[in-house]
């Protein structure tokens, strides 16, 4: 069923125009990195802040909130662009296994960034030391994660 919708979604004027125009995909392309690197940027200003290297006077919690629309943001900006890149290779990315591997990485990251770490983020006078580093080390690992499988998709078959 997913691979028909791969053969379906490759097959759509939406992947053939980003597929055939000289510049849709680095333009695109470029959103998705940049939507990244604001959603990167603001999970990295929360862990600093969680392992206790960026001691502000402010608490996690309000830092969480300052950052939590950038956060939103870009992901949304990632997501999008991410899903019209993925239209034009969607037949060939099917049988890509560091393209799954992202996925499965950028679920669990999402999931674990706005629910356990945010968790964390805004009762930090009651978790523990251990507790938040080790919250940290795990987002850390799942972002990776995600950038990793992201750089390998164009090098493995």
């Amino acid at each position: 069923m997913l691979l028909h919708f791969c053969h379906w979604l490759n097959a759509t004027s939406l992947g053939d125009a980003v597929r055939a125009s000289k510049w849709a995909f680095p333009i695109v392309e470029i959103f998705h990195v940049l939507g990244l690197s604001v959603l990167g940027g603001a999970i990295l200003i929360v862990n600093l802040r969680l392992f206790g290297l960026r001691n502000q006077p402010e608490p996690a919690e309000e830092l969480w909130r300052d950052v939590q629309p950038l956060m939103i943001g870009g992901l949304l900006v990632a997501l999008i662009s991410g899903f019209l890149l993925f239209a034009s290779e969607a037949g060939r990315m099917y049988y890509n296994h560091p393209f799954r591997y992202k996925m499965v990485f950028l679920i669990l990251a999402i999931a674990f960034t706005f629910t356990v770490q945010r968790r964390v983020a805004l009762s930090e006078k009651v978790s523990s030391a251990l507790s938040r580093k080790l919250v940290v080390v795990a987002s850390i690992l799942l972002w990776s994660g995600v950038g990793i499988g992201g750089r390998l998709i164009g090098y493995l078959q």
